[in-house]
């Protein structure tokens, strides 16, 4: 359907978490805008805090998942010195949760998964999250590559000019920087409006396996 499309899920998942559960089409809309806006406030983050934070809510939804009766995995608590500098430090990490069916409890404290939280649901919010989790992965690598070339070229420039200006008067060294000059503006302003292309590398299961939630063991999810 094509109010599914935003976030790519498959169609036996969102049929799922849509119908087996009777969430109507407009509610599941509303939830599935919430979770978009919530994860592109994460985007806003620096790359490195993005990362991390990705890679640790993939993994605190892969343990409900695959462990949904351990309470110690669906009560988060906010003070956790581990989860605030890892997740809810982040802006949008807090919303995110709260769109996939978490609830604050003691005030705010503690963010719990429901028992009424069905699997399906907190199934196709996972999928959500690791394809746009997938998208800003390889936006950072395509800005990196970018960027790796335009120091590049501004190398070879660099050195070009060098030989070059040698054998130049000074009013044609004088137009050679100012060639120069322009050129780099031109680039950057390319750069700027015309971003990397969003990814459709879906396979690049960014942070599967790899999100570090032992201090959830230790203390318990506090």
């Amino acid at each position: 359907p094509f109010w599914l499309k935003p976030f790519g899920l498959k169609p036996r998942t969102a049929r799922f978490a849509r119908l087996h559960i009777g969430v109507s089409q407009p509610q599941f809309m509303a939830g599935s805008q919430q979770l978009a806006a919530a994860l592109e406030q994460i985007g806003a983050s620096e790359w490195a805090k993005q990362e991390t934070c990705y890679l640790t809510l993939l993994k605190l939804l892969d343990n409900i998942v695959t462990q949904p009766g351990e309470q110690k995995f669906r009560r988060l608590k906010t003070s956790n010195a581990a989860l605030r500098t890892k997740v809810f430090d982040v802006p949008g990490a807090r919303e995110t949760l709260l769109a996939v069916g978490f609830v604050e409890e003691e005030g705010g404290e503690i963010l719990a998964a429901p028992a009424s939280l069905p699997a399906e649901a907190l199934q196709a919010s996972r999928e959500a999250l690791q394809k746009h989790a997938n998208d800003a992965k390889m936006h950072e690598l395509r800005a990196e590559r970018d960027a790796r070339i335009a120091k590049a070229k501004a190398e070879e420039t660099k050195l070009d000019y060098l030989k070059v200006k040698a054998h130049l008067t000074p009013e044609e060294k004088e137009e050679l920087h100012r060639n120069i000059e322009r050129d780099r503006k031109e680039l950057e302003a390319d750069l700027a409006l015309h971003p990397t292309q969003d990814s459709r590398a879906s396979d690049l299961k960014f942070g599967a396996t790899q999100g570090d939630t032992s201090f959830l063991k230790k203390q318990g999810g506090g």
